[in-house]
């Protein structure tokens, strides 16, 4: 592992890339980039052609916090265990099962996987208790590239650039809202509701709503705009819980262990053999 002092300001000199975005992820920027992922996981709702897939699938709206949890959970053990350890290599067959014949283009296949690369690191830039260092940066995009890679998409953005120009790109042609979108999102709301305070549970899609970076991206989902006195409180909050965090240590706890979850759909840990829709197991 990378030393504390390292983590708070960016990667070893000697650090190889994979150990670079696994620190991101679980230590120096865990909270940014979870929080980028729900935003990066519901935004595929705001696409028509991806959200009727899901829908026609069924799993999402059958089985919401199954399907909310198992996303995470995949994404993190290949991050922790790498793609070549006997766990990463499982987790990649699954992928490939998943996604098999699923209908769609090969840009309708890169999005997803883009918007787990560049939403976070956006996220992290606007939001984060420090700015990213080029070393993390690259580290991200040489995380999701060999990922890209081992699915078969093709090309895949070479750089961090391509990657966030194509993703923008992609949803100023394909961003709307459509019933499905509507009918998956309010089926998923409850995986983000069991994770915020109290009083606001009972806001869940005007906290989605607030975590989308543009503004195009709130009415694509069905929802209504947050008013902007809330959306400067919403900010302000952000400032202040960044300056907090830089004036603390980093955490000495990871932010994911394989085969342990705290939630409700696997309150005693999971075996891999457990995650995925009841099709591919």
């Amino acid at each position: 592992m990378l030393t504390h002092r390292s983590r708070r300001d960016g990667a070893a000199p000697d650090a190889d890339s994979a150990q670079v975005y696994r620190d991101m992820v679980l230590y120096t920027f865990a909270t940014e980039i979870r929080a980028g992922f729900f935003i990066a996981y519901y935004r595929n709702f705001a696409i028509p052609s991806i959200a009727r897939t899901l829908a026609s699938r069924g799993e999402t709206a059958a089985r919401p916090m199954k399907r909310s949890y198992d996303t995470g959970i995949v994404i993190h053990e290949l991050i922790v265990n790498g793609f070549d350890s006997e766990r990463g290599q499982k987790m990649l067959d699954l992928l490939r099962r998943v996604h098999q014949g699923v209908p769609g283009s090969g840009e309708d296949f890169l999005y997803p996987l883009m918007t787990l690369l560049v939403i976070p690191l956006r996220w992290i830039d606007a939001h984060g208790w420090r700015q990213l260092t080029d070393g993390e940066r690259d580290a991200a995009l040489e995380f999701y590239t060999e990922l890209g890679v081992r699915m078969g998409l093709d090309p895949v953005p070479a750089t961090y650039a391509e990657a966030a120009a194509f993703m923008d790109d992609y949803e100023s042609r394909n961003l709307a809202a459509s019933p499905e979108g509507a009918e998956l999102l309010n089926a998923t709301a409850a995986a983000l509701a069991v994770r915020l305070p109290g009083p606001l549970k009972s806001k869940t899609t005007a906290v989605i709503a607030l975590l989308m970076d543009k503004p195009e991206i709130v009415p694509a989902l069905g929802l209504k705009p947050a008013p902007a006195w809330l959306r400067r409180v919403f900010h302000a909050l952000l400032k202040v819980r960044a300056i907090i965090t830089r004036a603390l240590p980093v955490s000495s706890r990871p932010s994911f262990t394989p085969g342990t979850s705290g939630s409700s759909v696997y309150p005693d840990g999971y075996k891999l053999e457990d995650l995925g829709p009841r099709s591919t197991r």
